[in-house]
């Protein structure tokens, strides 16, 4: 708990890194002070094109003449609230059909215009314009459309004001054209890509909000059109107007995407395997529909869908009691998942979440319980369907229904006797999330219901009756700003329901996130009877998040120990009460040698529900920008000891030694065509000899404006005095045993993307990935809570260890009395994992919406019960391991009606 608590408290309330990071967002960090300059939002007239103009970059259509223009933009960074040194005019016309937005980048350096390639939504140091438009004028919500010199798209969605959905995407026309006063960028917007309300005014003349910014890469300076505080307190209700929009409807457009995908996989021959096919074809087919249901709500669904041109996922060790956590990275899926966010962790950085979609098509949770030689198992769930209904209606109602369906899965296998069978790994399943929110004031507060549910068809008998039937949560949540909009309080509570038969709910009791069984805990009983489980979580938080360069907080959460949301959701701990204080300074103007910079003070402690303190620590963390471009941050973290009830996975509770931790890290000028950086980790313990350090160096290259090649080796050093190995059953009760892990880890992840157009774009990851553990000094728990720690583990002296060689594995016998024989027995951890992962695609969007894919995915991986680590051994036996090789063709059409 406590280290992802150190992550996220150092998110809380530091400035954002770097303005040139994110410059094809509407920079929601940090905003141009509205005091400095204007003082009230500009406004801007549509004006009503009788014939539409050609999308051809060049704003010569007779319809610009006559057009109002919005000028006098300000600097955002480096200096907010001074005039822009360049100035930018844009025109909005409007049809029935479409927005069209023409923009004007004068240039008094038009040679110096940085012009970069990239594929479509991909964020790197260019020239470029942004429009953002607030349809449902709710200040709130605004779509958002980016366009680079080069004609490279961006598009995205801001909701709760700052924060932004960089997955939603839209169908829609841009161009750009340079020439000796700078550039232009003409865009057309349809109706049908937008939503907005209150149709019924649409003859009088609607009224958005709108907002345009523009990005001059070489002096690292963004202009905007309507200021906003340097704050980040407010983004879309800082927009200006964009009045008389007349005579236009909501559009319910009709769009379908279907799709068609071939697939050949070469896999490594196993002798005798029934089920090896040299090379294993595959073909599929399926779709996505959206569909406008009203002026607000839109309808998505697929069927069948396909990821294959997803990137995999990175190689890790988990030597942790806990699941590792994997973004999101599928397309259906990552799309409008703003408003089913919902965080239940400790500040941004934190991934514990009421709804975790990689849980719908996940790889199957059972297993072969029949004896066999050779077995098939799937790789992962079949999506049958899914679908979600979003929208916001005019009344200021926040709707998402997402409901999806899981088929059944079998594993194939063959018997000692050579007969073959099947068994059921995973049940069909169905996953639904409902998320409703009403605003207020203005969306200056509102209010929020959430539940989810998860229904399994589980025999009680079957063989995957080890899952629970159902689990369900849901709960409230409401968010307040006062003071101008400068201080918010913002607070939730949810409960949680899990029913299945007796095994699956004891399952449920001793997992990671709880361990009833713990025999010291006297506030938690295991009870192998139960059917059920219920639990509650909550929390308040107050802060101030604007008005000036002070920022300052405090919140407090809980946790009930029966509270379980993991088959829907993602969490990692229960049973907990903590507190959270912190504050922070933030310096938006250049000052000195910095462009900007910031400092950031926490500090917590947390208790289970028995009263034992678990946890306390501080944390001191800052970050800067030089006026060089350079950035850096870095942080300090100290921990006092707590008791740890997940360190024996399930045994009694253990007295933690205090620590220590850091990190810092930099990132060289991003407009540069070489660029550098650097991040190191490192922490230790003060009374043990526990550390650890990593080190991760990155090199960018862009020798032309089409071509990215980034290189980032990352070499890692753990020396931790007592890490678990084993639980180890005696005649006299369990054994904890521990020892002293030396592991080495080494990988080296590269990417390179070669842009042959904003159409077509060939792109590479890599990364081949080591790592290797020792264990030495290997002990048991004597005394899990002496004041001392050196007393809390007994070490295994070498008459009373015997390791014995086993058909591709080792254990280590224990001789505890001496007697000759063994009382019992644990397995070797000594471990040498070795992997290479690997994407190529060849992306051609032929046409606005529709794309064809080329794929090679390659997948090795060996893992040996021997610790050594010899790097050039290592990294030179990785290309020897037999791989999966995947070959794909996918065409996907997008079709509007």
């Amino acid at each position: 708990m406590h280290r992802c608590l150190r992550a996220a408290l150092f998110s809380v309330a530091v400035l954002a890194p770097s303005g040139l990071a994110a410059q094809g967002a509407l920079d929601a960090g940090t905003a141009t002070s509205v005091g400095s300059g204007r003082t009230r939002a500009p406004g801007l007239r549509a004006s009503r094109a009788e014939e539409a103009p050609r999308i051809d970059g060049r704003l010569d259509d007779s319809a610009w003449l006559n057009a109002d223009v919005a000028t006098d933009f300000v600097q955002f960074r480096p200096n907010p609230g001074v005039p822009a040194t360049q100035p930018t005019e844009v025109r909005v016309l409007y049809t029935e059909s479409a927005i069209y937005v023409g923009a004007r980048m004068y240039d008094s350096e038009p040679s110096g215009i940085i012009n970069r390639l990239a594929r479509r939504d991909q964020d790197v140091t260019a020239d470029n314009f942004l429009v953002g438009f607030d349809s449902y004028f709710d200040r709130r919500t605004a779509f958002v459309f980016a366009v680079s010199v080069a004609g490279v798209q961006r598009d995205f969605v801001a909701f709760d004001d700052t924060n932004m959905d960089a997955s939603w995407n839209a169908v829609w026309e841009s161009a750009t054209s340079t020439d000796e006063e700078g550039w232009t960028a003409e865009m057309r917007i349809p109706l049908s890509q937008l939503r907005f309300s209150n149709p019924e005014h649409a003859t009088r003349g609607m009224t958005w909000g709108v907002n345009f910014q523009r990005t001059l890469a070489r002096e690292g300076e963004t202009s905007i059109w309507s200021p906003r505080p340097e704050d980040g307190s407010r983004l879309v209700s800082a927009f200006g107007t964009l009045t008389d929009l007349e005579g236009i409807q909501p559009k319910r457009s009709l769009e379908v995407r279907p799709y068609v995908v071939g697939s050949a996989t070469r896999a490594p021959n196993e002798p005798g395997n029934p089920f090896y096919s040299a090379t294993a074809m595959n073909q599929s087919f399926g779709g996505d529909l959206k569909y406008g249901i009203t002026n607000n709500l839109t309808l998505d669904v697929t069927v069948n869908p396909d990821f294959g041109q997803v990137e995999a996922d990175p190689s890790v060790v988990n030597l942790s009691a806990f699941e590792t956590f994997f973004p999101e990275q599928r397309p259906f899926f990552k799309e409008g998942a703003d408003i089913f966010e919902f965080s239940i962790g400790i500040g941004d950085q934190s991934n514990e979440a009421l709804f975790y979609s990689r849980r719908i098509g996940r790889r199957p949770q059972g297993f072969v319980t029949e004896p066999s030689e050779f077995r098939s198992f799937p790789q992962a769930t079949t999506i049958l369907g899914a679908a979600k209904i979003s929208g916001k209606t005019s009344s200021g109602w926040s709707i998402g229904l997402m409901n999806a369906l899981t088929g059944r899965e079998h594993a194939r296998y063959l018997t000692p006797g050579d007969q073959f069978g099947d068994q059921l790994v995973e049940p069909m399943t169905n996953y639904a999330v409902g998320r409703v929110i009403k605003d207020f004031r203005d969306g200056e507060s509102a209010i929020g219901l959430i539940g989810t549910a998860t229904n399994r068809a589980v025999d009680a008998a079957g063989p995957v009756s080890f899952l629970t039937s159902s689990a369900y949560s849901g709960g409230v949540d409401f968010r307040h700003r006062f003071g101008g909009g400068n201080y918010r309080v913002l607070g939730y509570l949810l409960g949680s329901a899990v029913t299945g038969n007796a095994g699956s709910i004891e399952r449920l009791q001793r997992s990671s996130a709880r361990y009833f069984q713990r025999p010291d805990a006297d506030h938690v009983t295991l009870d192998p009877t139960r059917t059920f489980l219920s639990g509650s979580s909550g929390r308040v938080d107050i802060a101030k998040i604007g008005g000036g360069h002070w920022r300052y907080g405090a919140f407090g959460t809980f946790r009930t120990p029966g509270f379980d949301i993991n088959s829907i959701g993602f969490q990692q701990s229960a049973d907990q009460a903590m507190g959270v204080g912190w504050a922070g300074y933030q310096q938006f103007e250049p000052q000195g040698a910095f462009r900007r910079w910031g400092v950031n003070l926490s500090s917590w402690s947390g208790w289970n529900f028995g009263g034992e303190r678990i946890f306390t620590g501080a944390n001191l963390n800052g970050n800067f920008q030089l006026k060089n471009f350079w950035i850096g941050h870095g942080g300090y973290n100290v921990e006092a000891g707590g008791l740890s009830a997940t360190a024996l996975r399930g045994g009694p509770a253990l007295k933690t030694p205090a620590s220590w931790s850091g990190w810092a890290g930099f990132e060289s000028d991003s407009r540069k065509p070489v660029r550098i950086g650097a991040s190191a980790n490192f922490g230790g313990e003060y009374r043990t000899t526990t550390s650890r350090f990593g080190i991760g160096p990155n090199v960018t290259v862009q020798p032309s404006s089409r071509m990215q090649l980034s290189l980032q080796p990352n070499l890692s050093w753990n020396d931790r005095a007592w890490q678990f190995v084993d639980q180890a059953s005696a005649d006299d009760g369990t054994r904890y045993v521990f020892g002293a892990l030396d592991q080495r880890t080494f990988s080296l992840t590269t990417r390179l993307n070669y842009t042959f157009s904003p159409d077509l774009s060939f792109q590479l990851y890599a990364q081949p990935f080591v790592s290797a553990g020792t264990y030495t000094g290997l002990m048991e728990v004597d005394a899990p809570r002496a004041p001392v720690f050196d007393d809390r583990l007994a070490p295994y002296a070498d008459e009373q260890l015997r390791r014995v060689q086993g058909e591709g594995f080792s254990f280590y016998e224990v001789d505890e009395n001496l007697d000759g024989s063994s009382d019992f027995a644990f397995r070797d951890p000594d471990f040498n994992v070795k992997s290479f992962r690997s994407n190529v695609v060849l992306r051609w969007q032929y046409r606005p919406g529709s794309s064809f894919f080329l794929v090679w995915s390659r997948d090795q991986g060996n893992f040996v019960n021997d610790g050594s680590f010899e790097f050039g051994r290592d990294f030179g036996d990785i290309f020897a391991i037999p791989s999966t090789n995947v070959f794909m063709v996918k065409v996907e059409h997008w079709l509007g009606f």
